[in-house]
């Protein structure tokens, strides 16, 4: 069976579009109005017993962006991931997403002094 990277991107994406109340990208096009998600980076290690399916642990990070006077869009937006994705099994086309988690969650003021942006780091074990 083949590496479930892409298909992990795209359930994300699709789970996160379907359920937040603002857009997802993977690429923002230009002069894209706040408030957005994007998918930014996924990080993965080998995760596989000596014998067995193979296994990844993934570090997918989310990055919601705007420019909303404090931080409460920011973190209602982080609200809607958690819900969206933490503990909920996402289906994929290629391999198994064995356990899906929301494991932290940031917010800060960028240095324009304007912008806002939070962050998710969300946990992945798959297995191929």
């Amino acid at each position: 069976m083949s590496d479930p990277s892409l298909a992990l991107q795209q359930a994300l994406y699709q789970r996160l579009s379907a359920e937040l109340s603002v857009p997802v990208y993977d690429a923002v096009p230009m002069e894209t109005p706040y408030p957005y998600v994007t998918l930014d980076y996924e990080v993965s290690s080998n995760a596989s017993p000596i014998s067995g399916r193979k296994r990844q642990q993934r570090l997918i990070y989310l990055s919601v962006w705007s420019d909303y006077q404090g931080q409460a869009e920011v973190k209602g937006i982080l609200a809607e991931i958690q819900a969206a994705l933490d503990g909920r099994p996402l289906e994929l086309t290629t391999g198994r997403a064995v356990a899906v988690r929301v494991l932290r969650t940031s917010t800060h003021r960028e240095p324009d002094g304007v912008t806002y942006q939070g962050s998710a780091t969300v946990g992945v074990l798959t297995t191929h």
